[in-house]
């Protein structure tokens, strides 16, 4: 869901206090694969992700008189399911499933879908971005995931990834400094 559907989003948490179950289908619907794939991040265990979604709806609906607090769903989703994985991975001490750090690498999910639509490139093209993209950190991965896939603003990735501020505009800097090189490089070696 982009700032266009904002709208939407504020009258489906309206809808939602007033103890409408379709606007929580609705949430569903329109966030699961996003905080599916985010909650991939932290563990293979697709059980527990699904799990864990299922949980942070149905604690929503439970609060749902306060619904119309929440001004960022997106942000407040990401970090909900965040926050509900990491808890559940601890309690349930369930470390066969926690990814090491350098596994994650794939879990992250770039839409090539949203890339072709949205920059209406060719497959080729597309495939040579994915290729770049795999070549930065994983924290690189994971900022620009959060900034331009998920539309975060620089505080709530600092807050969701527990930086600084000033981290976050540095590294976010430093992955699009490097994905410029990295095309120019491709560029120049085609």
């Amino acid at each position: 869901m982009k700032n266009a559907s904002l709208l939407n989003e504020t009258e489906l948490l309206l809808r939602l206090q007033c103890n409408d179950e379709q606007a929580l289908a609705l949430l569903m619907h329109f966030y699961y694969s996003d905080l599916y794939n985010y909650a991939r991040k932290f563990t293979r265990d697709d059980i527990l992700i699904k799990d864990c979604i299922q949980e942070m709806f149905i604690s929503l609906w439970q609060r749902r008189e306060t619904a119309t607090n929440i001004l960022s769903p997106r942000y407040y989703f990401l970090r909900a399911i965040k926050n509900k994985m990491l808890k559940s991975l601890y309690k349930n001490r369930n470390i066969d499933f926690i990814l090491p750090p350098d596994a994650t690498d794939s879990y992250y999910e770039f839409s090539l879908e949203q890339i072709i639509i949205e920059k209406q490139i060719s497959e080729e093209k597309t495939q040579k971005l994915k290729k770049i993209l795999l070549k930065l950190s994983r924290k690189q991965k994971e900022i620009v995931y959060l900034k331009y896939y998920q539309d975060l603003d620089h505080a709530q990735i600092a807050e969701l990834m527990n930086l600084s501020r000033q981290s976050v505009y540095n590294l976010l800097h430093e992955a699009i400094h490097r994905l410029r090189n990295l095309l120019k490089t491709d560029f120049i070696t085609r």
